[in-house]
């Protein structure tokens, strides 16, 4: 039974639009499908009792590694805004290249928090900063701290304990050009680099609140449950790339929509068809 393809009015209105469920296909699902045999390590965890210091996670698989650096900073509440304009950031972020050596990390903590104001270097892959869901963050300590879980039903309601504000990548502020690392297997998906790099992030997150609990109360502190980990992500606060992408790409987005629509309609007609036999049989 032939079924036709639903209509656009209806279909490309933005309520919709940003309700969509990640597929298969989508970035975030198909890097860790890629990345899910590589091997994960941390390779150094310097921070204070506050959670303020550097730390590097790296990805490796073969003879290839990229390294996430991070930055946690001390700001004062007033300083700390989701807007572009931002200057400072409870932390910042950068993919590197390799394994850094003490001198790159030393480079790095003097220019990688200033973000698009310092220099970056061939060596660095993408870049990033994030602040703290202030209230999930500081009820995540709390909680571990005393020895209990958090709130799901909180949590459930952020599903983050940081947002980013960017993530940049392709030569912008320094970084790597694009035709460096084009030719590489690993990374031939789009956005393999950028969602590396969150996904490292995810992880640091949980290794921050997990340390400052621990100092906050080292007889009564537990660690925050996997179960609870899994259902938490990184928001993002800003969309400032996306929305110029789209509108100046209106084919390209119609391509998109038009082929998971194709998909569903034959799914549908082969759904008719098995219900129509069923009935004979």
């Amino acid at each position: 039974m032939k079924v036709e393809l639903r209509d656009p009015n209806k279909i490309m209105k933005l309520s919709r639009l940003g309700s969509f469920h990640q597929s298969k296909l989508s970035f975030l699902r198909s890097f860790l499908n890629e990345f899910k045999e590589w091997e994960y390590k941390r390779d150094l965890f310097n921070l204070n009792e506050n959670g303020f210091g550097e730390a590097v996670y790296s990805f490796k698989k073969n003879k290839r590694v990229y390294s996430l650096v991070c930055f946690a900073n001390e700001i004062k509440d007033e300083e700390r805004s989701d807007r572009v304009i931002a200057t400072k950031w409870d932390a910042a972020f950068t993919l590197h290249d390799g394994v850094p050596t003490k001198k790159d990390i030393e480079r790095l903590k003097n220019e990688v928090p200033k973000q698009e104001v310092g220099r970056l270097s061939y060596k660095e892959l993408t870049l990033s900063r994030a602040n703290k869901s202030v209230r999930i963050y500081n009820h995540v300590v709390e909680s571990l701290s005393n020895g209990k879980q958090p709130d799901l039903n909180l949590l459930s309601k952020v599903g983050y304990l940081y947002r980013t504000t960017a993530v940049y990548g392709s030569g912008k502020f320094g970084l790597a050009d694009r035709f460096r690392i084009k030719n590489r297997e690993e990374i031939n998906g789009p956005f393999r680099l950028e969602m590396m790099l969150v996904y490292l992030v995810r992880q640091f997150t949980f290794d921050q609140v997990n340390h400052v609990a621990y100092h906050k109360n080292p007889k009564t502190a537990v660690k925050l449950d996997d179960n609870i980990s899994k259902n938490l992500g990184i928001g993002n606060s800003t969309g400032l790339g996306m929305a110029p992408f789209i509108v100046n790409h209106p084919t390209l987005l119609n391509n998109w929509i038009l082929s998971r629509e194709k998909a569903l309609k034959k799914i549908r007609e082969c759904m008719n068809m098995l219900q129509k036999l069923s009935k004979i049989i």
